[in-house]
């Protein structure tokens, strides 16, 4: 019985390629470091607003339809919690309509927002991870608001100077929705924002389908008996991508230094090719075809390109989803504690990463080919008679 042969896990011209490359160890690495960091810087600066839209986003997508909040002419104002409940109830499309108390306090480490609880108010985000709100005295907090490492108690002030002992810490899983939050009873939060007692900070207001939020707007404007401003959460969306516009300036500061390392590269690239003349005319002379020297030269890109843009996007990514990489943040939004867990949708991110890669590696690849054609197709004679007059 006959076995079939095993065909070699890589053929003689890639092996030659790769020990090609070893006899200039130096040169290849330059080249796979500059890839690598131009990959990675231009990739963390597309991708950074990329990945604050995509968290926006899905936290937006958790909140209100509709919060409405009451207002005159020195700005918001409380807002009493019965009378606002009945007028919103009395619009045809609202299904529910829940007073909330909140607000932003100082704390520890600078502004945290603070939510008063009572047991049946906990929201799907923090629900699946507390059993109770907490009791007079106490504070849960999310993983970006620190406490006293001595007694585990935590100081606000707002109207009041306050501390709290802290019984829970919500998980990082929930950063994206509770970073900088912190749930007390719902007394102690309105003593500490001086909330009165039957008072809210607004009216959260969920509509029957997510269609009617701009319809329903003058309706329900107009069912209450003071002054009031209505944001949906489209134009919530519309707010934060408007405050994510940086963003744009992030991508086109990278344009300039983006174009200037791949022009680099070529040009290295081409140099190094044209130097190589004298031994494309060994090679012909000994029997190499066209095609043996175009793919020789094409899997020396691929050694060296294919691993930097590999690394180069792993870099991106930990830049900008690691969760102690706040230097972004600190940089171009002021950002002073650590960064919330940012989303990573794959689907945008990956695929940015890939074109960033692709637009890179694309000139430095035919930069490398076009003189090995070049080279290739030209007389030996010529080419080994070039290289010695130089």
């Amino acid at each position: 019985m006959t076995h079939p042969i095993a065909r070699p896990a890589f053929s003689t011209l890639q092996i030659w390629a790769f020990r090609d490359l070893l006899k200039r160890p130096c040169e290849s690495l330059l080249l796979a470091t500059a890839l690598t960091l131009t990959i990675a810087s231009v990739g963390t600066l597309l991708v950074f607003p990329r990945a604050l839209y995509d968290t926006v986003d899905r936290l937006l997508s958790a909140a209100p339809s509709i919060v409405v909040r009451r207002v005159d002419a020195t700005g918001w104002r409380p807002l009493p919690s019965r009378v606002a409940m009945q007028a919103a109830s009395r619009v045809i499309g609202v299904v529910s309509a829940k007073p909330r108390i909140w607000g932003i306090v100082k704390g520890p480490q600078g502004p945290v927002t603070i939510v008063g609880m009572s047991d049946g108010d906990l929201p799907a985000p923090v629900s699946d991870y507390l059993a109770r709100a907490p009791g007079r005295g106490q504070a849960v907090v999310g993983p970006g608001v620190g406490s006293s490492k001595t007694d585990g108690t935590l100081q606000l002030e707002g109207v009041l100077r306050s501390r709290y002992q802290v019984t829970g810490r919500l998980p990082d899983e929930t950063s994206i929705f509770t970073h900088d939050l912190v749930l007390l009873n719902v007394t102690d939060a309105r003593q500490l924002i001086g909330l009165a007692e039957g008072y809210a900070s607004d009216l959260a207001v969920d509509v029957f389908h997510g269609d009617e939020e701009d319809a329903i707007l003058a309706d329900l404007t107009a069912a209450f008996p003071w002054p009031v401003r209505c944001i949906t959460r489209r134009q919530s969306a519309g707010i934060h991508a408007n405050g994510l516009n940086r963003g744009a300036a992030l991508g086109a500061l990278t344009v300039v230094p983006a174009v200037l390392a791949i022009c680099l590269l070529v040009a290295v690239n081409i140099r190094r090719s044209m130097g190589r003349q004298t031994d494309l005319g060994v090679m012909k002379a000994i029997g190499w075809t066209t095609g043996d020297i175009v793919r020789l030269q094409l899997y020396r890109a691929l050694y060296v390109g294919l691993p930097s843009a590999a690394a180069g996007i792993c870099l991106s990514l930990l830049l900008v989803y690691w969760p102690a990489a706040s230097w972004l943040g600190r940089i171009f939004l002021g950002w002073e504690t650590l960064p919330p867990l940012l989303y990573l949708e794959p689907q945008g991110a990956v695929t940015l990463l890939l074109e960033v890669a692709g637009f890179i590696l694309a000139p430095v690849f035919a930069s490398a080919l076009v003189p090995a054609i070049k080279g290739a197709t030209t007389d030996v004679h010529d080419l080994i008679e070039g290289a010695g007059s130089r």
